[in-house]
């Protein structure tokens, strides 16, 4: 490799450093290579490797001699090791682009801060199952890219020495024989000269151990770190301290680092997860089932507020998920995650610093500002005020916020929401978490209520007044009114404050309508069964963030009139029919063009099961871990913790 060399002291025997020569060759083919030696003897074992033995009765004097002689960068190896093709590409990049940078060291299974995946902990076997190359090839591929990281002082089995650095300091102390506090005090010395070390985010070195080698870390003794500070007046403890904390940028590296190669940790805010099957929940689980079904996802936790839900059941029983009881912001001994996400709405105070306990990222899902916006949808001004007051508190000390569209990220930024544009992300929701072979049961209440089969109409969801259900059982009329004998099923829960109650009255006016079906909330079954057997979908909503019952009922086959706005119009696209307004006549026409014309209708439900195709809770799952790991790469803006074992 142009510019640099490797270096490595042999004390005794040359067998244990004959996989650290194989390693480097087959990294760097080109790479020169110097063993140093007390006496150099013939040793026809290394000449397969094309190394140079020279005498030097230190590895601060090799270092030196080589120094003067490449007048280039060094790589230092201080113990056996083993390296991943293409090992040297970036540190040797990091101090080409900056000559102000010493040292370069990489994360290993054995080396004291350094020490990987596990922060202080070495290890004597490879990286949770990973070689070297796999390991590194993770680091480097999976976005984001990392940058380097400051470290208190070189460390570890092998560390480039840039000439920069060596050019600065003069000569390494020729007098020591431990090559950690060789290392230790270079970078000391380059310290005092405003150089700094740090770490090559993107690249692992193994420490390698044989059956008869003990577990040896580069933690320098208690004795190292007295001398040391003699010698510069700062300890290299004095110097660790910092790094230690959870906000540093070397915590910031490794735990980003760490969830590339292990796998990320994921605590998701499930407590919504109650009796009633509506749209939150149904996203929830997809989104939760999508991140289990991620070979780069290693565990996802899941805060219950109560018992599972039967329709739960079948995602929460996945083998990566711990789903456990907790009430209200406390997470119930949950720890050691990377990101602890809520993704739906913070419609109650979040208490972050329990959040930080539990996970290093908080991330926070805005999936509509619906309620933000009506006042009505509480019980009084003061609980909506203060409702809009958590929302600005969650968006300005959220690591994230994601929202389900780009529609629904533009009204934050309408909104003026304290959300920096770094932080704020639109991931779109899935659509394929219905596939129409589900099964299905007529609604009981439906056969209770004196139904007789027919063709009809439905609406589905609770009866917000956004939902303008009025609006539908309007248009049912204009339709009555032209002679189409229609049934009209609304069937969703009502909420406590702002419904369409009083205005569906009014547009039901005195007519006792026997084809007009009202339900509470419906099971899963029961909503497959309409949404399989209506003519149409009337999906008269005027506020959504996203809107996934479309492209539910695309899945079983049935047509969808709604009027093209913000995240409908953003997902679906153009549509063969579209209502024009919310006008109960234009909602009614579009209605009866779909009646009328069956390839029209086809048409309709072509159209937007293509968009099911499009929008696959895989890429949703795929666009938010890529959120997490942007998120990890950055400073939290909640308190500092150690971080996680």
């Amino acid at each position: 490799m142009t510019g640099t060399a490797a270096v490595l002291q042999v004390d005794a025997t040359v067998d244990p450093w004959l996989p650290t020569l194989h390693s480097l060759r087959a990294a760097h083919p080109d790479l020169p290579i110097v063993v140093g030696m007390p006496v150099v003897a013939p040793a026809p074992v290394l000449d397969r490797y094309g190394v140079e033995m020279v005498t030097s009765a230190s590895l601060g004097a090799l270092v030196d001699t080589v120094w003067r002689r490449h007048r280039g960068h060094v790589l230092v190896v201080a113990a056996p090791a083993a390296f991943a093709r293409g090992a040297l590409d970036t540190a040797a990049q990091i101090v080409d682009d900056d000559l102000r940078v010493a040292t370069v060291s990489w994360w290993s299974n054995a080396a004291g801060f350094l020490s990987f995946p596990h922060r202080d902990h070495p290890i004597v076997h490879h990286l949770e199952g990973l070689d070297v190359d796999a390991a590194t090839t993770r680091l480097r591929t999976i976005e984001p890219v990392l940058v380097p990281a400051p470290i208190p002082y070189a460390t570890g089995p092998a560390v480039l020495l840039s000439s920069a650095g060596l050019s600065v300091t003069g000569p390494l102390d020729e007098n020591t024989d431990d090559p950690q506090v060789l290392l230790a005090d270079h970078s000391l010395r380059a310290r005092k000269r405003g150089m700094v070390d740090v770490v090559d985010p993107s690249t692992v070195c193994i420490r390698l151990f044989d059956g008869d080698t003990a577990l040896v870390d580069t933690w320098l003794s208690d004795e190292d770190e007295r001398t040391l500070a003699q010698r510069h007046r700062f300890s290299p403890a004095d110097l660790r301290a910092d790094s230690a904390d959870a906000g540093s940028p070397l915590s910031i590296a490794h735990q980003a680092a760490r969830s590339k190669v292990i796998g990320l940790r994921i605590l998701i805010d499930g407590t919504c997860l109650g009796p009633h099957e509506m749209g939150t929940q149904v996203a929830l689980l997809a989104l939760i089932d999508s991140l289990c079904q991620r070979g780069d996802v290693s565990q996802v936790g899941v805060v219950l507020g109560g018992p599972r839900p039967g329709y739960a059941e079948g995602v929460l029983a996945h083998s990566k998920i711990d789903a456990r009881v907790a009430t209200g912001n406390d997470l119930g001994g949950f720890g050691g995650f990377d990101i602890v996400h809520r993704p739906y709405q913070p419609d109650r105070p979040i208490d972050f610093d329990l959040w930080h306990a539990a996970g290093a990222r908080a991330v926070v899902s805005l999936q509509d500002l619906i309620a933000y916006h009506v006042a009505t949808y509480h019980a009084t001004p003061a609980s909506w005020h203060e409702y809009r007051r958590t929302v600005r508190s969650v968006a300005s000390r959220a690591d994230a916020i994601v929202t389900i569209s780009h529609d629904a990220r533009r009204q934050v930024e309408v909104e003026r929401l304290p959300v920096e544009p770094s932080r704020l992300f639109a991931v779109q929701d899935g659509t394929d978490h219905i596939t129409g072979s589900e099964r299905d049961q007529i609604p009981t209440e439906l056969l209770a209520r004196g139904y007789v089969a027919g063709t009809f109409l439905v609406v589905l969801g609770a009866n917000y007044s956004h939902k303008n259900r009025d609006l539908a059982v309007a248009a049912h009329q204009v339709l009555a009114d032209r002679g189409h004998v229609l049934g009209l099923v609304l069937a969703g829960p009502s909420v406590p404050f702002g419904s369409s109650r009083s205005l569906e009255a009014r547009a039901w006016g005195p007519r006792s309508d026997e084809q007009v079906f009202v339900l509470p909330d419906v099971t899963s079954a029961e909503r497959n069964w309409l949404l399989r057997h209506a003519a149409v979908l009337v999906y008269p909503t005027s506020a959504e963030g996203f809107g996934l019952v479309p492209y539910e009922a695309a899945c079983f086959g049935t047509p969808t009139v709604m009027v093209p706005f913000g995240p409908l119009a953003e997902i679906a696209g153009a549509l063969p029919v579209e209502a024009a307004d919310w006008d109960p006549t234009s909602i009614a026409d579009a209605v009866q063009a779909l009646l009328e014309d069956p390839a029209l209708a086809r048409a309709q439900v072509e159209a937007l099961a293509a968009r099911v195709a499009d929008h696959r809770w895989e890429r949703t799952g795929s666009e938010l871990v890529d959120v997490y790991r942007t998120v990890l790469a950055a400073p939290a803006r909640g308190r500092s913790t150690e971080p996680p074992a």
